[in-house]
């Protein structure tokens, strides 16, 4: 294991106390006990879907709340010890926080879930890396888009995302799908039809020759929008239902779906590091697609108001990203 001198006994975290509530506290830096295991300085951290259910108490983490520095887990920082041979202390670092307790001075996660930046960006901007990685596991599920038109659930920062990386591989038709007015967001992007409707009026109202072959439910967190999706698609055509969900039952018209000859699609990241990589590669190509995808930067002494604004979307708010340098 290689460390650098001086690390501090105690260190800063943010703890829930009550909904969107975070109470900031002094804890004890963690040392590291696992092979493979890093220790790192928070410089910046993405606000995502999945960490919302637990800052509005709507879901609990495994071991209670109050727990400090969770809920969060779209990181960028720096490394500061390490029992992992691929880093060393001071190397740039972006990906996943594997405890999702990042809300904190020093974290520790597993090496294998983050890769060094190579990205000329600000931290903020790197968390990006994270989506994307996550989007490219999705798509490769997924497979040939050629000529296949796509409906998009939710056109948020991922659904805006998603857009870009479906025409990319090939997609036909791309329709984005929200109750919200995202034409100001979705400007310059690769969408054919930005339709402004909840998506259970758009599946119930949407034309046979309409239907999308693969919709991409973007929302996450809810049976609702998984079964818009499966009642939207065309004959033959898949569904991905993206994000973590809430529940462990999820209640959805399967016999319709199953007379559809429809096809799910679910799925977590599994080799993180290869999948940062190559999101890295693509933002380095794409050099302004970070900054178009990311609104709001906030000290992170203000972490309340960014989790209760990424509860409350609206036009124009994107990606939401604290920032602690």
């Amino acid at each position: 294991m290689t460390a650098t001198g001086g690390l501090p006994e105690t260190t800063w975290a943010y703890r829930l106390t009550a909904p969107f509530t975070f109470e900031r506290v002094d804890v004890p830096v963690p040392r590291l006990h696992a092979p493979g295991d890093i220790l790192v300085e928070l410089t910046a951290g993405a606000v995502c879907g999945s960490d919302l259910p637990f800052a509005r108490g709507a879901l609990e983490p495994a071991a209670g709340f109050g727990q400090p520095g969770r809920p969060m887990h779209e990181v960028v920082g720096l490394v500061r010890a390490s029992a992992h041979t691929d880093f060393a202390p001071g190397d740039r670092v972006v990906g996943w926080a594997s405890q999702w307790d990042a809300l904190r001075g020093y974290f520790v996660t597993a090496g294998n879930q983050v890769a060094k930046v190579r990205m000329d960006t600000t931290d903020a901007l790197a968390t990006v890396a994270q989506s994307v990685a996550c989007l490219m596991t999705v798509f490769d599920r997924l497979g040939p888009l050629e000529g296949r038109s796509v409906g998009i659930v939710g056109v948020g920062p991922f659904g805006l995302m998603t857009s870009v990386l479906a025409r990319e591989l090939g997609a036909g038709r791309i329709t984005g799908v929200d109750p919200l007015d995202r034409t100001a967001d979705a400007e310059g992007l690769p969408f054919d039809a930005l339709v402004r409707k909840n998506s259970r009026i758009w599946a119930q109202s949407i034309a046979e020759h309409e239907r999308p072959d693969i919709v991409i439910e973007m929302v996450g967190h809810q049976p609702s929008t998984v079964a818009d999706a499966m009642n939207a698609v065309a004959q033959g055509g898949t569904v991905v239902a993206f994000g973590v969900p809430d529940d462990d039952w999820y209640a959805l018209p399967i016999r319709s779906f199953f007379r559809r000859n429809g096809t799910l699609v679910t799925g977590v990241t599994r080799d993180h590091r290869a999948m940062l990589e190559r999101a890295q590669d693509y933002l380095i190509d794409h050099p302004d697609f970070a900054a178009r995808m990311v609104t709001d930067v906030i000290p992170v002494e203000q972490v309340g108001m960014a989790f209760e604004a990424a509860c409350h979307p609206k036009p124009g708010q994107r990606k939401i990203v604290l920032d602690v340098t």
